[in-house]
């Protein structure tokens, strides 16, 4: 028989000790522990900092910015290089950063963009980084050989914000919704979170009587802030309105607003994915990322018996205004009646033919899950890059008012 020393019984002892003491730590974890650690996005962040050239400075440290690096040419000409978040990715190259200097002086700066990418937005400009104008025409020239664009700028010692549209960030957009929670029937809720961690928000707008929903999804891509914020928040505002036409379709229709779907994209200032650098709408088959799961298990799992009657996703192209319906009309899961009378109205109204084209219903699109799951008619509403702001709200109100009515005397049939 084996005899234990004082120095083996000893050391036996702390043994057993400790595990205990680790049994009884991992049995005080919540079950739920893996919400509380900070996930990991796949794409290399780009790193925050300030640069100075002598009195020159720019810097992108301010959610929504991208600069990748900044270079002094010669005393008069600096460098702003941007590359995307991961690759491939299509040619959305968002810029935004902060120059100014320590005397009034002027410079050129050339916004270069890795190689295969060549410019396509305008840059706006601004003082306080909320009210934005587009740069002067003759302020700027696009290189058609080199695909890059050179600005003409005076500066100062108050810093002067350039972005590729203007940087409505989650704090813009959070600032937002609190106005939208300050009036009655109007509820959010958090049904998941991005890849890094940021709440993915839901508005419920409802009245206590609406059985019927219409979806409103906006920035999946973050850079179409034309359309997936800017279209959104007038439609949005026209529908809560208070006129006779928004209180009647509020008696009779919930809202379900997701005013920003990939938070994470917006503030690291992506060219167009999310954190693990995967593009969210062309997810809606796999579900591969928690922004778009976010979306599906909440309706899935949602208790409430509603009946869909509508959607839309917001975004932004080159050549908006236009609509993304399906192939066929009528759609093939659900006949197609309030998109027709919708845009034969709008064209009524307007004088103007829209912009329709179609796309397969077997595309991995938001739209197209909307159609195919919720059987509910949807498109996707896309404004254009650089169409006057002034325009994009005013449609966005008419086209809302469209809708209203129509959906209106669909239940009166």
């Amino acid at each position: 028989m084996l005899k234990l020393t004082p120095q083996s019984l000893i050391m036996r002892y702390t043994i057993l000790l400790a595990l205990a003491f680790l049994f009884a730590c991992q049995q005080e974890k919540p079950l739920n522990d893996h919400l509380d650690r900070q996930p990991t996005p796949t794409i290399e962040l780009q790193k925050k900092q300030t640069y100075q050239f002598g009195q020159i400075y720019a810097d992108n440290e301010y959610a929504g910015a991208r600069l990748s690096d900044f270079k002094k040419i010669n005393d008069s000409t600096f460098q702003a290089l941007m590359l995307p978040e991961n690759k491939p990715v299509n040619n959305s190259p968002w810029f935004g950063f902060r120059v100014w200097s320590e005397k009034e002086t002027s410079i050129q700066l050339e916004i270069k963009y890795d190689e295969g990418f060549k410019n396509r937005y305008i840059p706006k400009v601004s003082r306080d980084g909320v009210n934005w104008n587009p740069l002067a025409t003759s302020s700027y020239r696009i290189d058609t050989a080199q695909k890059n664009i050179t600005l003409d700028l005076n500066l100062s010692s108050e810093k002067l914000w350039i972005s590729a549209q203007e940087n409505m960030n989650t704090a813009f957009i959070n600032d937002w919704i609190d106005e939208l929670l300050a009036r009655p029937n109007i509820e959010e809720e958090v049904v998941g979170q991005s890849v890094m961690g940021k709440p993915i928000k839901l508005l419920k707008i409802n009245t206590g009587k609406a059985k019927q929903s219409i979806i409103l999804i906006g920035r999946q891509h973050p850079p179409e802030v034309p359309g997936g914020t800017i279209s959104l928040m007038s439609f949005v505002n026209t529908l809560l309105s208070g006129s006779d036409l928004a209180k009647s379709f509020n008696e009779q229709f919930e809202i379900l607003l997701f005013p920003l779907l990939n938070p994470d994209g917006v503030d690291e200032g992506t060219w167009r994915h999310n954190a693990n650098g995967q593009d969210l709408n062309r997810d809606w088959v796999k579900f591969s990322q928690p922004e778009t799961q976010a979306v599906r298990d909440w309706i899935k799992n949602s208790k409430t018996e509603r009946a869909f009657r509508f959607g839309i996703d917001f975004h932004t192209s080159y050549s908006g205004p236009y609509l993304l319906t399906l192939d066929t009309l009528p759609h093939h899961s659900v006949q197609a009646v309030v998109t027709a009378e919708w845009i034969r109205t709008i064209e009524e109204m307007t004088g103007d033919t829209l912009d329709i084209r179609p796309r397969a219903q077997d595309l991995p699109y938001c739209y197209n899950w909307m159609i195919n799951e919720l059987n509910t008619e949807a498109v996707t509403y896309e404004e254009g890059d650089e169409i006057d702001r002034k325009l994009i709200k005013q449609r966005a109100e008419n086209y809302a008012n469209t809708l209203m009515g129509i959906l209106l005397k669909e239940i009166d049939r």
